[in-house]
């Protein structure tokens, strides 16, 4: 039963593990997404000033070139962050299957402990019956020693009545 809870053990704590990687991979790709997100709030910012000014508008065009590039690689971060995305749920099953078999393991391990406090019960019980036993047990040798003598007795009775047939045998033979 033993290995059976350290194999459980193991299986959560890899499973925690993965948890806190893609836990700390989800952060990571929040801090992406907020850093592009403040991005595009400075390029709107930006864009909105040179609407304003003509001459402004040169430059805007060389920074749009720029601007494609950085959304080419917020579109590929996007993308990539999809992908996470969509483990969300799948993650979220795990977790909840990982819960049920705590649950499972609380359950189980409560068993146990009922009937260990059972066995232990019956341990009292047993060692009671046992100390009431002992008196019993020290008599023992003394019937022993009475059953030793008690033979001695049945052989003196038997040398008796060997003697007394002998004799009323010999009483009878003697008589012509």
């Amino acid at each position: 039963m033993s290995l059976t809870n350290e194999h459980i053990e193991e299986k959560i704590n890899q499973q925690s593990e993965q948890i806190a990687r893609i836990d700390h991979d989800l952060k990571e790709v929040v801090s992406k997404v907020n850093n592009q997100s403040e991005q595009i709030n400075k390029i709107d910012t930006i864009l909105e000033n040179q609407k304003q000014s003509t001459q402004q508008i040169n430059d805007l065009d060389k920074r749009m070139i720029g601007i494609e590039g950085t959304l080419k690689n917020i579109e590929s971060l996007l993308k990539s962050q999809e992908s996470y995305i969509q483990k969300i749920p799948e993650l979220t099953e795990k977790v909840n299957g990982i819960e049920i078999n705590i649950a499972k393991i609380d359950t189980k391990i409560e068993s146990q402990q009922q009937s260990t406090q059972n066995l232990d019960k019956e341990m009292s019980e047993i060692k009671g019956l046992l100390e009431g036993q002992k008196s019993n047990m020290q008599k023992i040798p003394d019937l022993i020693e009475k059953v030793g003598e008690l033979k001695n007795w049945r052989q003196i009775f038997f040398l008796l009545l060997t003697a007394l047939v002998t004799w009323y045998l010999r009483g009878v033979n003697l008589k012509p």
